[in-house]
């Protein structure tokens, strides 16, 4: 038995007070559902850059969305802090640790290391895993055991590993 891989850019906790937010993207930009994104000196929409900057709130992108116009002739659906969504891993992350952009490609994720960043670059902590695998003794008592460690419990992600974490401010 398997279950299918949950997208990145999918909200997985719903938050009935916490409403999804639309904010305007930047000049000829697209933003892909599952990035991770920031607002650009001129208040719209960019995916977060490898150069992680700072003192800046983080969002995901909920919907693809191309704005070949002008800036703000687009806005995008996107997740803010305190949300649980899904994002692409773009290298180790253990459970519980904090994440920041990463360094190789634009809006992912790559795990906090304090030597390295710097608090203010932290975009989320990173939950679990999506997705997950089960497999079933072929002998009684025909038990179930999990064979990936996705979603329950959780376990280390690795580059390109669709995962669940929790925006911060």
């Amino acid at each position: 038995m398997a279950f299918g891989t949950t997208a990145a850019g999918t909200i997985t906790k719903e938050q009935t007070l916490l409403s999804i937010r639309r904010l305007p993207i930047a000049n000829a930009t697209t933003v892909t559902k599952g990035q991770v994104l920031e607002i650009n000196v001129a208040g719209d929409l960019i995916v977060s850059p490898v150069g992680r900057t700072a003192e800046v709130p983080h969002y995901v992108a909920l919907e693809t969305v191309a704005n070949a116009g002008v800036a703000g002739a687009l806005s995008a659906p996107v997740a803010v802090a305190g949300h649980f969504v899904t994002v692409v891993a773009d290298g180790a992350i253990r459970p519980g640790n904090h994440v920041v952009i990463s360094g190789a490609t634009a809006g992912r994720v790559i795990a906090y290391v304090a030597a390295a960043h710097a608090v203010d670059q932290r975009v989320a902590i990173y939950w679990g895993k999506e997705g997950g695998s089960i497999a079933k003794a072929a002998g009684a008592p025909y038990l179930e055991s999990f064979t990936d460690g996705a979603d329950f419990p959780p376990s280390d992600a690795a580059a390109g590993d669709v995962i669940e974490v929790q925006l911060v401010d």
